[in-house]
């Protein structure tokens, strides 16, 4: 294929990191189409450049809406999944996809569908030689307290796949004190059929987070080597990173790539660590073979995955990045501030220390001066519900003193 033309890119699901592909392709002139996932107000669909936005009615059925709106899209348009429910549809309809006209980003599809099973993801990882948590899988209450018998509290009770689980729960993992609290955990989830795993805590702070990137070719040859640290997440513990910083990690590199290779991943990629402090090792935390909400950061690092994605899907060339920029940052302030809040509360991090993070210059998930619009409308939305709350509250200061 040669460069002329430029083929559409559709971006399927996401949020941030949806943002980032969009921005990233767009600017270079890409017709660029964006298919929401039923999360509700994707920043994509306010960004400059976008030439359409599907806004589906909610996650339960955005595969059927994107496959209504790919029989008439643009054929010969790159597809790049942006969340696990687009890494689904494209593995399992791939045949399908490519038959209709279009060019969906390289992976191994049956790695994939494993990479979103969480203990797949563990069994596959001990397989190769990265070390995992102790996990085990769950379907009855009697697995459940064998289980929570063999596991130390507190524990987590994670579910196999993350984005069925977000639907109902909207977090990561239910963390439990005792064996009461794990069954009780059990129950909730199991009332929404949900596939479930009980997992160790890796102990240590939330600063032993660390991650590994890259991309690898048709032939398992990784294209770049990225690897970044996670210091505070919100909540602490099991949440959506707040902070992240590029550095070097070479035990993470090493490890991810082992993984990578061992598991027989092809195209974008991205392994989680946390480093135990009982051993120092590092422990596998979740694979994402997609863009992830710090995509915008990797850029910034020098690496952009969703030009090398778009690229190699369509069969061109792509230069490989051999370095990228270190102590680069991203911060999302609001999330930020509420897990500094909570890290304070534990004896975990200090005012002072918190503020000496932040004395550098930082990149923001959201703002570009090039592409405003996103990031205001956030702004905008934030502050209304800050006026909500705050109405609220003084309705009830004000209901409360009536009523002595």
């Amino acid at each position: 294929m040669t460069e002329a033309g430029r083929p559409p890119a559709v971006i399927l699901g996401g949020s941030f990191n949806s943002l980032s592909v969009a921005r990233a392709l767009g600017r270079q002139g890409i017709p660029v189409h964006a298919l929401g996932d039923g999360a509700g107000g994707s920043l994509v669909s306010h960004s400059r450049y976008l030439r359409s936005y599907l806004d589906v009615a909610s996650s339960a059925t955005a595969a059927d809406e994107w496959m209504a709106w790919l029989r008439t899209g643009p054929r010969g348009a790159v597809l790049l999944p942006c969340s696990d429910g687009a890494l689904e549809f494209i593995a399992r309809h791939r045949a399908e996809l490519v038959e209709m006209g279009y060019c969906p980003a390289a992976s191994a599809d049956e790695v994939t569908l494993a990479m979103l099973d969480k203990e797949r993801t563990y069994e596959l990882a001990r397989a190769v030689g990265v070390p995992a948590p102790r996990t085990a899988a769950v379907s009855t209450v009697d697995e459940v307290r064998k289980a929570g018998a063999a596991m130390d509290f507190p524990c987590a009770l994670k579910p196999r796949h993350s984005h069925l689980f977000a639907r109902a729960f909207g977090s990561k993992a239910l963390i439990v004190d005792d064996a009461e609290e794990l069954e009780a955990a059990f129950r909730a989830t199991n009332e929404h059929g949900l596939e479930m795993i009980v997992t160790e805590i890796i102990p240590g702070d939330d600063s032993r987070y660390c991650s590994y990137y890259s991309y690898l070719d048709d032939d398992g040859t990784p294209l770049f080597h990225f690897t970044k640290r996670k210091p505070r997440q919100n909540p602490p513990g099991f949440g959506l990173g707040t902070f992240h910083v590029t550095d070097w990690v070479p035990d993470a590199a090493e490890l991810g790539l082992r993984f990578f290779t061992g598991v027989g991943l092809r195209g974008v990629g991205n392994v989680e660590f946390k480093r135990d402090s009982r051993d120092g090792q590092l422990k596998i935390i979740e694979c994402n073979p997609r863009f992830t909400a710090a995509d915008k950061l990797v850029q910034r690092a020098g690496i952009d995955m969703a030009t090398i994605s778009y690229r190699r899907a369509l069969g061109l060339p792509v230069t490989a990045p051999t370095t990228f920029r270190r102590g680069v940052t991203q911060w999302h302030p609001v999330e930020d501030w509420h897990a500094f809040r909570a890290y304070r509360a534990l004896g975990q991090l200090s005012t002072v220390s918190w503020l000496r993070s932040l004395a550098r210059p930082t990149g923001l998930p959201m703002f570009d001066p090039r592409d405003p619009r996103p990031s205001s409308v956030y702004a905008v939305a934030f502050a209304q519900r800050g006026l909500r709350f705050t109405r609220r509250r003084l309705a009830s200061l004000i209901a409360g003193r009536r009523s002595r």
